[in-house]
């Protein structure tokens, strides 16, 4: 049985997500397509701009059969920590082959360099530490380790996202077949084009530009709320404000604490505030996680206790996905309902659903639901 997996955030679905899965399709012929998704707040640290319920009903409205939760303790997180927890997932989602969308769109290059690294982890962990310490920043220390250590770079953030999942399945020996699609737009351009990136449909969504060509399921987008992650600066601001110990908060580190106690009092959103935190050394998307963790109040203590999974939560499927969610036997159990969970890992999802509700009451709503959509 072939078991299709894509790794998403979908922030927006847009013609370059169809086409992946269109093609991803093609490439394996698999029996399920099965999605793991990024949640409430996406990997380079701010809301999704569309809640994770429209995002994974439009998924399954275009090629998907089953869309399952990355939960927000790894979503927002580095690389490596996304990467891992997403192929943990569709690992235990019995997934045999994984395509993701890259600039160098050559699979051997990921697997070559990903071997490479899994024979010496200690002295590229290492060449990374020494990199760091000079004053690089995460991404730019892991490529000039790669140039070190193998005489080879990998500069896009999709492709480091890419040699990260292969470096998963190969250090676990997972028996899922890595495979990529060679992208065909620019990933951070901020222009419409005929396909155009995420980065430019956020803007023309939040600037009432019509976007209807561009986007699978744009009747959605114009019935829901919108997020934004500047609506939140005034609730950042009164907690960063009133916390006493800012210093225990998740991806705090030793002296960004009392700067942004300094800088939140001179700027005027959160645009302004990343960019004034922002250095050689901490990147925006770092700084934008480090926030997101301090508007909901999650300590270092608590997201060490919440890195686990106990559960798989399914938040859309078709028919496909429905039956093979029935017939198939998983070593986590299935959870659709959070509402009364103990678990620290769902109790953090519980904070970011309450915190999205400010802006969209029917969130809390949607979270209460005990059955996801099916098609």
């Amino acid at each position: 049985m072939k078991i299709l997996g894509i790794i998403a955030e979908y922030n927006p679905f847009h013609l370059g997500h169809a086409y992946h899965i269109q093609k991803a399709k093609e490439m394996i012929h698999p029996d399920v397509t099965i999605i793991v998704m990024s949640g409430a707040f996406v990997q380079r640290g701010e809301p999704a701009i569309i809640n994770k319920w429209t995002r994974s009903k439009i998924a399954v409205e275009n090629g998907a059969d089953l869309v399952i939760e990355l939960p927000i303790v790894w979503s927002v997180e580095s690389a490596d920590y996304f990467a891992y927890s997403a192929l943990y997932l569709l690992n235990k989602m019995h997934v045999t082959d994984l395509v993701f969308g890259s600039e160098d769109g050559n699979i051997k290059t990921f697997t070559s360099i990903a071997y490479a690294i899994n024979k010496h982890p200690d002295t590229y962990n290492q060449l990374i530490k020494q990199y760091m310490s000079e004053g690089y920043r995460y991404p730019d220390a892991c490529n000039k380790s790669l140039n070190h250590l193998l005489n080879k770079e990998i500069r896009t953030p999709n492709d480091l996202l890419g040699l990260a999942y292969v470096k998963e399945i190969i250090s676990h020996n997972y028996p899922i077949m890595p495979h990529c699609i060679k992208r065909t737009n620019d990933y951070h351009s901020s222009l419409i084009s005929s396909v155009s990136s995420a980065t430019a449909l956020r803007k023309a969504l939040k600037n009432n530009q019509d976007v209807y060509s561009q986007l699978p399921g744009y009747q959605y987008y114009k019935n829901d709320s919108l997020f934004d992650f500047n609506q939140f600066f005034p609730y950042l601001k009164y907690t960063v404000l009133t916390h006493n110990h800012l210093e225990d908060i998740h991806l705090a580190d030793e002296g960004i604490d009392n700067l942004l106690k300094k800088q939140i009092m001179s700027v005027s959103s959160m645009d302004d505030l990343i960019t004034s935190l922002s250095s050689k050394r901490y990147t925006r998307s770092r700084i934008s996680r480090m926030l997101v963790h301090t508007l909901l109040n999650n300590t270092k203590e608590q997201i060490k206790e919440a890195m686990h999974f106990s559960q798989i939560r399914p938040l859309a499927f078709n028919h496909i996905g429905q039956k093979y969610l029935r017939e198939t036997k998983f070593d986590l159990p299935l959870t659709t309902k959070i509402l009364n969970h103990n678990d620290p890992l769902y109790i953090i999802e519980r904070k970011a659903s309450l915190l999205l509700s400010i802006i969209d009451p029917q969130i809390i709503e949607l979270d209460n639901k005990s059955i996801p959509y099916h098609q």
